[in-house]
């Protein structure tokens, strides 16, 4: 893969990402969970049929790592940030709501 194939995967990937986040929670009618943030996380990473994703396990990777796995690339993703920035943001959007 060259660099602007790279490029072009990384954007796409990206806008998959966000829009698929965006739509599940718009069909969130509540709070969400840590475990709830990670199953739309897993589901938006899903779409690209070039990636692998799951879970890693929790003895071994810890609570919150993402294994994804692209081509004989290995990616290990730290989630906790993310998943908490999308609980806390979606959490006060839907009290601001009410």
């Amino acid at each position: 893969m060259d660099e602007e194939q790279l490029e072009a995967f990384k954007e796409e990937l990206t806008k998959t990402f966000f829009f698929s986040i965006l739509k599940d929670l718009s069909e969130i009618g509540e709070t969400l969970t840590d475990f709830e943030v990670k199953v739309l996380i897993q589901k938006a990473l899903s779409h690209s049929p070039d990636l692998q994703v799951e879970w890693g396990e929790m003895d071994r990777f810890g609570n919150s790592t993402l294994l994804v796995k692209y081509e004989s690339n290995l990616l290990l993703i730290e989630a906790s940030p993310l998943i908490s920035a999308i609980r806390i943001l979606w959490n006060e959007y839907k009290s601001k709501e009410n």
